[in-house]
This record gives structure tokens, sequence and C-alpha cells, in this order.
């Protein structure tokens, strides 16, 4: 028998592996790189420069744009309304008058 739930279980489970997976990574690189320069601070140091330059680099080649358009359509949208309360304030400003 096919079970239907088993596919969404088996996500759940990569997506909780794959983080671990990342971390245990780090871990080992770390304690390895320590025991390489005999200090843990330094390997510290360098991979978080090293995970801080890849995320600046993230941000630079494909986020930049997806943000710059976010903030368009946001300001779209906020024109949108600001018109919007104008065209209310007119009217509630016209049906005063009558």
């Amino acid at each position: 028998m096919h079970n239907k739930g088993f596919p969404f279980a088996a996500l759940i489970i990569v997506a909780l592996a794959a983080p671990a997976a990342a971390l245990l990574l780090v871990v080992a690189l770390t304690v390895w790189m320590a025991e390489l320069m005999g200090s843990v601070i330094y390997p510290c140091l360098l991979l978080g420069l090293l995970f801080a330059l890849l995320a600046y680099i993230i941000y630079k080649v494909s986020l930049r744009e997806a943000l710059r358009e976010m903030e368009q359509r946001l300001q779209v949208i906020s024109d949108a309304i600001a018109l919007l309360r104008t065209g209310v304030e007119w009217c509630v400003q016209w049906l005063h008058r009558s």
C-alpha cells in the first residue's frame, strides 16, 4: 500500500537534516582548523569572515535586484493608498458641504 503522507514526512526530515549536516560540517571544519592553528579563535574568525563574505556576495548577485524590485512595488502600493486617501477625504468634504 502507498502512504500519501510519506513525501511530506520525508521533506520535513530533509528540512531538519540539511541544516544539521551543514552545522556539523562547520563545526568539524572549525575543529580541524583549530588543530592546525593551535587556537580556536582564529578558525572561528576566519569561518565567520568567510560566511560574511559569502552572504555579501549572495546579496550582491541575487538579492539586491529582488529587494529593489520589491521596494518599487511597495512604493507603487504606498502611492496608490495615498491617492485613495486623498480621494476619500475629498468625498467626505464634498458630502459635508451638501
